[in-house]
């Protein structure tokens, strides 16, 4: 292994002339502080040259159009500039990024640095177990943690940012039992208003620690029967509860909300049913491996309890939003995150007692971890394998041309 300084040396000449070697050899080492930092490092490269989505294609038109040349005080008084939402981190991320550039690729590569940063940072708090022996079967269990959220979401700009901030901040706060930790993950408010959801689970999850554990259980059965009967519990939610709206839910014409219903039972009945299903596959899976654990009698400490009952209260609020379609999608998925963290940090802390069933426990955990490492690549197959992605660099492109990123820092 080559010394610290040596390490540094070479993966800095790599970055500069093959970043996707870079990455891959971060990816070898990555117990290593410095190898995380080469990898958000190819994250701006990698959004330089990867498909750019509507929705941060749509934050670069609005930056374009109402920050550029404008001061701090003409941006915040035109209300255009909210019409793409009123969370304070994009607004404060745009003006910042247009005070030197107008470059779209750059203010992608920019996006994509800022959500790999942010995903470190949640992946840092798992640094407890990764730094010693890994175990096969806990490996495949946190790679299932690591791709539960497909990588292309930073190309959402706000809501996946906010809720990767709010689970690092989360597991620091159980990893440290400072509360300083916990209010700090509450900011993920202002990174996606809905995103409020999340302390008022904490809230939620809080309070039913003090009752009877029953309660628990018929409020998750009622929540099950609703979603099953697809009731529309969200014009109940937004008139009786309080701050229902900014959760996602919003109140809106009867007529537009009964064409709202329709079209995304539309989507769910005709659309790529692998993609639709992605999280209750993989929730399903993370249920059999719940049941083979308790069956094991794992001992589990208070802070994995605390992800259980939380990842079971967000479990249960989704399930009374099922009608809401983008609700219930990322809730969910934020829900199998927090379920296959719960399993890692068990398995790995319980793995003398899980030796003798480790080979089913690797077969069942296989199942979900390839499914969710499979699915975004097939899906964005088309954007992966494109030459520029693998072969360029930050000067030149596969032809061995000039990069089309050179002399682009300021204008398209």
């Amino acid at each position: 292994m080559f010394s610290k300084g040596k390490y540094i040396l070479i993966q800095s000449l790599l970055i500069l002339l093959s970043p996707i070697v870079s990455f891959v050899v971060a990816i070898k080492f990555y117990k290593q502080g410095i190898s995380q930092i080469f990898m958000i490092i190819f994250a701006f490269y990698f959004g330089m040259h990867f498909y750019i989505g509507d929705d941060l294609t749509n934050h670069y038109i609005n930056m374009r159009m109402f920050y550029s040349g404008k001061s701090w005080n003409e941006i915040i008084s035109n209300p255009l500039v909210f019409g793409i939402g009123h969370d304070y981190y994009h607004i404060l991320m745009k003006y910042l990024i247009s005070r030197f550039t107008n470059s779209k690729i750059i203010f992608a590569g920019i996006n994509a640095l800022i959500y790999a940063a942010i995903f470190i940072n949640f992946f840092r708090e798992f640094r407890y177990y990764y730094k010693n022996f890994m175990p096969v079967m806990c490996g495949i269990l946190l790679l299932c943690v690591i791709f539960t959220v497909q990588f292309y979401w930073y190309g959402g700009v706000r809501f996946w940012f906010g809720a990767f901030f709010f689970a690092g901040f989360y597991l620091r706060y159980l990893n440290t039992e400072k509360r300083r930790y916990l209010l700090i993950s509450f900011l993920c408010v202002l990174f996606h208003f809905s995103l409020i959801t999340l302390p008022l689970v904490w809230i939620a999850n809080w309070a039913l620690s003090k009752l009877w554990v029953g309660v628990r259980v018929i409020l998750l059965t009622i929540s099950l029967l609703f979603r099953f009967i697809h009731f529309d519990f969200v014009p109940l939610l937004v008139k009786y509860v309080p701050g229902a709206e900014v959760m996602g839910l919003s109140r809106i014409d009867q007529r537009i909300h009964e064409d709202l219903l329709r079209y995304n039972a539309e989507i769910r009945n005709s659309g790529n049913m692998v993609y639709l299903h992605r999280n209750e596959v993989l929730l399903f899976f993370s249920g059999i491996l719940l049941l083979l654990f308790w069956s094991r009698k794992v001992t589990v400490t208070k802070k994995n309890m605390s992800i259980f009952f939380y990842s079971l209260t967000i479990f249960t609020l989704v399930n009374f939003g099922y009608t809401e379609l983008i609700f219930y999608d990322r809730f969910l998925k934020m829900c199998v995150l927090l379920i296959y963290t719960f399993l890692f940090m068990v398995s790995y802390e319980n793995y003398e007692k899980l030796k003798g069933v480790s080979l089913i426990i690797m077969m069942i955990s296989a199942v979900p971890m390839l499914f969710a490492i499979l699915t975004p690549l097939v899906e964005m197959r088309r954007h992966l394998y494109s030459p520029e992605l693998l072969f360029g660099n930050f000067f030149i492109d596969w032809t061995g041309g000039i990069s089309s990123v050179h002399g682009k820092w300021y204008n398209d």
